[in-house]
């Protein structure tokens, strides 16, 4: 045999040699790519379809349709199921100091598609994608602020078994939907227009992440609890409830002790929003130079800031010629005593103070003593912790610090302290406790609203609705 004869069969044996060994590379390296790739694929498709499923299964919960059959595609790399015990979403109201009104304690059932580390499920309106402990919102969920009026329908999914393949089913609603608010059966108070108090809406889920994420994005009001997954799957976001009038009564405050204090009247149990956000937004206005600084002499109609705190002491302030603003913005110490600041004219001053420590006043001290207390009004920044009054005290106006204590001082000793002091106007505070002191509502703080963008809730809408799905 020649040697060209046994080349040709050697080639091709090479050939296939090499063609097999590079085959077979490209699966072993290439199959969990190719794993990846189709993963990929169905939890995209997966999180298109649960979109489309939450869209009919909002119509079959608000009772727009009977039942609507859907279709989640086909999964091979993870499976759907239902669980009935997910989440848990609460609503409540706190109108007094003694604690929580329920509205509603909810079960939030969940349809979740599974895939190794990763989640797309359906839960109370909205779809969310959590992986490694990171959950994003996919769509929203039932829950709408506009204007004044909160509507938060609770959709609850009821249903068992696990499915894969070509994954479909039907959607119906379940008869035990009810309202839980507005609710006078239940409750004669659970009526609309709310007053006073705080609505609180707490959301615990594996999907706290996204809730939260939803709430600071697309949600008028603040956060009281934020959720860290694994760790705490607890949201808790509130919306303030309007008091009206804000100046209504002598004392307004979360907690009113009185321990012999004469209060001509009481409003207790309320939670106001903060002022410290217009407080900051009238200091940045002055970061331009644009106020005037000089406190020497008369103040008449304009705007004055300063960054030390003894400038507010002493003062004699003219509104004949229009309003004065005076912005007080301390990093480094807080007030003690302000001697008499005595006001003439018919405008109004309007103070907002910023120090980040104690507001201490008395001492003989008089603020728009023999004025009108609608014209002088003082907003305390929440980072001032107390505001505290002892000896001979006068002060004829309104005072807005909800998250401020306003207390006598106890100089040593035990009680809530105080002193000869006297309070014309209208108080808002967090805590207030007095042995002795004259406080007087004065009738024209009533027409006085607060210069604050409020978060508050007017009309509520909370209902439990539920819809069974049934997989094929």
């Amino acid at each position: 045999m020649s040697d060209r004869g046994v080349t040709s069969p050697l080639s091709v044996v090479l050939l296939l040699g090499i063609t097999i060994a590079a085959v077979t590379t490209l699966l072993i390296a290439g199959g969990p790519v190719l794993d990846d790739t189709r993963a990929d694929a169905e939890q995209s498709q997966t999180a298109n379809a649960m979109a489309q499923f939450s869209s009919k299964a909002s119509l079959v919960g608000l009772g727009e349709s009977g039942d609507q059959r859907f279709s989640l595609g086909r999964m091979s790399q993870g499976d759907v199921r239902i669980n009935e015990q997910a989440g848990n979403v609460s609503v409540y109201v706190n109108q007094t100091a003694d604690g929580r009104e329920y509205i509603g304690n909810v079960s939030m059932g969940t349809m979740v598609y599974r895939n190794g580390d990763t989640e797309i499920a359906y839960q109370g309106g909205g779809v969310w994608e959590r992986t490694d402990g990171y959950t994003q919102m996919i769509s929203p969920p039932e829950y709408h602020y506009q204007a004044d009026t909160l509507t938060f329908p609770i959709i609850n999914v009821t249903g068992e078994g696990i499915a894969s393949g070509d994954v479909r089913g039907r959607v119906t609603a379940d008869e035990s939907g009810r309202s839980l608010y507005p609710n006078p059966d239940k409750d004669e108070t659970f009526v609309n227009p709310l007053s006073n108090g705080t609505v609180y809406v707490e959301i615990e889920s594996q999907y706290c992440g996204g809730w939260e994420s939803f709430f600071q994005e697309r949600s008028q009001g603040g956060l009281e609890q934020t959720c860290a997954e694994g760790d705490n799957d607890t949201v808790v976001v509130d919306l303030s409830v309007p008091f009206d009038p804000v100046f209504g009564a002598a004392v307004t405050a979360q907690q009113v002790e009185e321990d012999g204090a004469e209060i001509s009247s009481v409003r207790d149990g309320i939670r106001a929003p903060s002022a410290s956000s217009r407080i900051e937004e009238r200091i940045d206005g002055c970061s331009d130079g644009s106020c005037d600084t000089d406190f020497t002499g008369t103040l008449d109609n304009g705007t004055y800031y300063t960054e030390d705190a003894d400038d507010f002491e002493n003062l004699d302030i003219d509104t004949s010629g229009g309003n004065v603003d005076i912005i007080i913005n301390d990093t480094t110490g807080g007030i003690d005593g302000t001697g008499n600041i005595d006001v003439t004219g018919s405008g109004n001053v309007t103070v907002y103070l910023y120090t980040d420590e104690n507001l201490n006043l008395g001492g003989g001290d008089s603020i728009n003593d023999g004025g009108s207390a609608d014209q002088f009004l003082t907003y305390v920044h929440s980072d001032v912790s107390a505001i505290r009054i002892s000896g001979k005290f006068t002060y004829v106006g309104g005072i807005y610090a909800p998250k401020t204590s306003m207390e006598g001082d106890q100089g040593g000793g035990g009680g809530c302290g105080g002193g000869n002091i006297e309070i014309i106007g209208s108080v808002v505070v967090e805590n207030f406790c007095f042995q002795n002191g004259d406080f007087t509502h004065d009738d024209s703080m009533d027409s006085l609203g607060i210069e604050i963008d409020l978060d508050t809730v007017k009309y509520l809408h909370v209902s439990e609705n539920t819809v069974n799905v049934e997989m094929d």
